[in-house]
């Protein structure tokens, strides 16, 4: 009897399995990554960032203020361009290193949140942001169309998105408020989800592509767990501009 046909289902369980225990692993180093984003956050935010009378404190003014804004924004793209060159002769510890260093910067960026923002708000907006993420990351993960084309639109989208709420640092007049606001926001947030579909759709893609390299695909997971990290921490900012001052 014809086992070829056996052979090549075997082989296609053994892939979806394999699918399976790398985007699982994607979203555990993701969880792990969030937790000591939380911590960091909340110890910066009510030792450093608060002052004894319940103000911001110099070092908080400054690390809001629009030039810290445009470099962590620069910085960002500098170290993902970075590590990403140099992913394929990283050892997987480093590859985790830059991941939880990563993870403890973007805390310090969120440490506002956990010092001045009521703790009930954060939660509700924080499980808004997780069932969002997790819609958009199903998305990706189960269509089959391909998510590239419109990917580059979003990203452009984005972009400018982000441009727009710096010079609005700079410059008051361009600050959307309002309704203005609330749309502006909702354009941003239809932008960074569509970037996490399209995010989790180039995950499987790059499993495919280390298959028979262990090593390599734990440092892709990595990687691949701080680039949803910060899709989820922007759809968490954006959801929190747009009610948590409600």
């Amino acid at each position: 009897m014809n086992q070829f046909p056996n052979d090549t289902l075997a082989q296609g369980g053994e892939m979806d399995l394999g699918l399976r225990n790398f985007m699982l692993g994607t979203y555990k180093y993701m969880v792990a990554a969030m937790a000591v984003s939380g911590i960091v956050a909340y110890l910066f935010g009510t030792k450093v960032l608060m002052t004894p009378a319940g103000g911001m404190s110099d070092i908080g003014r400054m690390l809001y203020s629009p030039g810290a804004a445009i470099g962590l924004t620069i910085g960002i793209v500098v170290l993902f361009g970075a590590v990403g060159r140099k992913l394929h002769t990283m050892s997987v510890n480093a590859v985790k290193v830059f991941l939880f260093t990563f993870a403890a910067i973007m805390g310090v960026w969120l440490s506002a949140i956990a010092a001045f923002v009521d703790p009930m708000v954060s939660v509700r907006i924080f499980f808004m942001a997780a069932i969002a993420f997790l819609a958009v990351s199903l998305v990706g993960y189960t269509i089959k169309k391909d998510l590239g084309g419109i990917a580059k639109f979003f990203i452009m989208l984005f972009v400018g998105f982000i441009v727009i709420n710096i010079l609005g640092m700079f410059i008051p007049a361009l600050a959307f408020t309002g309704m203005a606001g609330f749309l502006f926001n909702l354009v941003g947030l239809v932008a960074i989800c569509g970037i996490t579909a399209w995010e989790t759709q180039s995950l499987k893609r790059i499993y495919y592509g280390t298959v028979g390299d262990a090593a390599m695909a734990e440092k892709m997971s990595v990687f691949g767990a701080a680039s949803l990290l910060l899709s989820f921490i922007n759809i968490f900012s954006i959801l929190m501009s747009m009610f948590g001052g409600d």
